[in-house]
């Protein structure tokens, strides 16, 4: 992440953003990723701290960025500052840039006057987040490639090893075993109707997207996944540190309560999560705390809770959410670091087992045939 100046020195164009570019080829990069916010984070309170006006180091960042939506965002940050807005404000046009906490923490901090500092806690926040999806997906990424292969392999033998046996094997039809019937019936529709095959699968993948893209769709899936053992708990724990992190965070920052829990509901990933922060807010709006509805909030843990209450009513809440935040995140990491070693010797069972079944459907026929033969 390294800050290049010299090269982009002349660019000075005022915070005009730059000529939209040509449709690209690959439409996801030109969204706006949480590695370009950690990057522009980072930049900017190093310019800042080494006494950089705002809007140089956002001229610079502007100059220096190779990525068009990233440019086009800083560019128009950069308007805004020439226009006497302050930072917050700008950061509030750019929400898909910029979610409600980092610009909630940004007013904060013009008001209090540390900038730098708080641009400095909002990158580690960040980064702690990315690490955290990136155990999840590492975790999950090995089984998901050992299961493709494993169904490559079984298309592979059923399409073009099985009909090289289909002749062979007619001659004991009546003998074979029933796994061996099954596979071969599998792949003379596979053989037939392939066609067909690829357009359902299209269609359901089709279908999937907009059930999907949906409210009650992304609702269902949610409910599929929390159900699911493990894996339920991982993600909630997942969401739950990011909320208390933003939570501590903000509270440090002198961020009023309501404002804090706002932006918590906005950045809440989950059904339970949205539910369990917006009956914080109602609680803290009708003066009853935040204690009221953490006890109503079945998938923070009890301890957790109790540690909460006492928080609120020693007036430490900031201080107790940080403690719970880095917690639960060490807990996190050690049960993805161990159930991405457990699920690597299930998946090579489960494959080997697959392969095993599907040989042996074509080795105890010949065995049969050979017998029949002497």
């Amino acid at each position: 992440m390294s800050i290049e100046f010299g090269n982009h020195a002349g660019n000075g164009n005022g915070g005009t953003a730059p000529p939209p570019e040509k449709t690209a080829l690959f439409p996801w990069r030109q969204r706006i990723q949480v590695a370009d916010r950690i990057a522009f984070t980072e930049q900017l309170a190093l310019l800042l701290e080494t006494g950089v006006p705002l809007h140089t180091a956002l001229q610079e960042l502007q100059a220096q960025s190779r990525r068009p939506p990233v440019k086009a965002a800083i560019g128009a940050l950069h308007g805004d500052i020439l226009d006497g807005k302050p930072l917050s404000v700008a950061l509030a046009h750019r929400p898909e840039m910029f979610p409600a906490t980092y610009t909630h923490l940004v007013a904060a901090a013009e008001e209090g006057g540390f900038l730098p500092d708080v641009l400095e806690q909002l990158k580690e926040l960040d980064e702690k987040a990315q690490n955290l999806r990136s155990a999840l997906v590492a975790a999950l990424t090995y089984p998901i490639v050992l299961l493709a292969l494993s169904l490559a392999v079984v298309v592979f033998i059923l399409l073009w090893v099985f009909p090289r046996f289909a002749e062979l094997f007619a001659s004991i039809h009546d003998r074979l075993p029933f796994t061996t019937l099954i596979l071969m019936a599998l792949s003379d529709f596979l053989r037939q109707y392939w066609p067909f095959v690829i357009v359902g699968i299209g269609l359901l993948t089709l279908a999937a997207r907009r059930v999907v893209a949906s409210v009650d769709g992304r609702a269902a899936l949610e409910r599929l996944v929390m159900a699911t053992p493990a894996i339920g708990t991982l993600v909630m724990q997942i969401h739950m540190v990011r909320v208390f992190r933003i939570l501590a965070l903000s509270l440090s920052r002198g961020v009023p309560l309501l404002k804090a829990l706002a932006a918590a509901h906005e950045i809440a990933s989950t059904v339970a999560l949205r539910d369990a922060t917006a009956r914080m807010q109602l609680s803290v709006e009708e003066g009853r705390g935040l204690s009221a509805a953490l006890v109503e909030t079945d998938f923070i843990p009890p301890l957790a809770r109790e540690m909460l209450v006492t928080g609120e009513r020693t007036g430490h809440l900031a201080k107790v959410l940080d403690r719970l935040a880095g917690h639960y995140q060490n807990k996190l990491e050690q049960r993805l670091a161990t159930l991405a070693k457990v699920i690597e010797p299930v998946m090579l069972l489960f494959m080997g087992g697959l392969v095993a079944m599907i040989v042996s459907a074509l080795i105890l026929p010949i065995f049969k045939l050979s017998a029949a033969v002497h």
